[in-house]
């Protein structure tokens, strides 16, 4: 390995976290959310509008009879606000009452997202509620944000101390000395599991590296859009902002996901490129 993958790797979180004791220990540790009713649903949320638009979310989940999206974000995109909102009114419309229920029928959906970058500037658990002059308006929908860099990797003394160094600590021997946790130690042997397969690691490897590009991509474009005030700045750069020869490496990247089989939906995710784009390139 010329690189050890942690947490953070989109891939690898999804290969982690689809086993259900993983998911609860996740959840627990993270989110103080302790439960024996877990079900892990599709996690491909499709939703059409009038401009096609595709809704994709990490996992989708039923916790002791609520819906749950859990979200890893690794890189702002100056959209995720309204990403959450329209994931979770995706969820609600699919999943959280049935065409002929009555409203009172109505199942809660809670957001829990687990970001690598700040975005609400206060602590490391953060609760979002929808809210009129104070006063929470409905129960029926909570956002859950765990700031994964509110938290001190060296100290010692925090409780997310071992599960947040899984994500931020890339360096396998320092990892090995820092968990202690039963339950942590075996999701670390699977982690270093998927990175000595050699067809994972490049799954792993093909995400960072669109997830590199993409990053300088996204600042650039929205950098000159600030500067210039024009929405043009933004959707140009969104669209046409890596260089040439970056969108040459980007395309050959997909192309190698493709060959090794990775979802298409993931892909489309990752690159910000439509379904019928990656099609084609394939």
């Amino acid at each position: 390995m010329s690189k050890f993958y942690t947490l953070l790797n989109d891939h690898l979180f999804k290969k982690i976290f689809t086993e259900e004791r993983y998911l609860k220990i996740l959840l627990l540790n993270l989110f103080d959310v302790k439960t024996n009713n877990l079900k892990l649903l599709n996690p491909e949320l499709v939703i059409s509008n009038k401009n096609e638009k595709v809704g994709i979310v990490d996992l989708l989940l039923e916790i002791d009879n609520e819906y749950a999206i859990l979200e890893l974000q690794n890189i702002n995109k100056h959209n995720f606000e309204n990403r959450l909102i329209y994931y979770s009114s995706g969820i609600i419309y699919n999943h959280c009452l049935k065409r002929t229920e009555d409203y009172s029928k109505l199942k809660a959906i809670k957001v829990y997202t687990i970001m690598n970058y700040s975005l609400l500037n206060k602590k490391i658990h953060n609760i979002v509620n929808l809210t009129v002059n104070g006063i929470k308006f409905t129960n029926k929908l909570q956002y859950r944000i765990f700031d994964l860099t509110k938290v001190d990797i060296s100290n010692k003394k925090s409780k997310y101390y071992e599960i947040v160094n899984m994500f931020k600590t890339d360096d396998l021997k320092k990892l090995k000395q820092i968990i202690s946790k039963e339950e942590l130690k075996e999701i670390l042997i699977t982690m270093e599991k998927y990175n000595q397969e050699e067809s994972e690691w490049r799954k792993m490897e093909d995400i960072y590296n669109m997830m590199m590009n993409e990053k300088e991509d996204y600042s650039a474009a929205y950098e000159d859009g600030v500067t210039t005030g024009f929405n043009k700045g933004i959707s140009q750069g969104l669209r046409y902002g890596i260089s040439q020869g970056e969108k040459q490496n980007s395309q050959k990247i997909i192309k190698n996901m493709l060959a090794e089989h990775l979802d298409i939906n993931l892909i489309s995710k990752c690159t910000n490129l439509s379904i019928e784009e990656i099609k084609a390139l394939k």
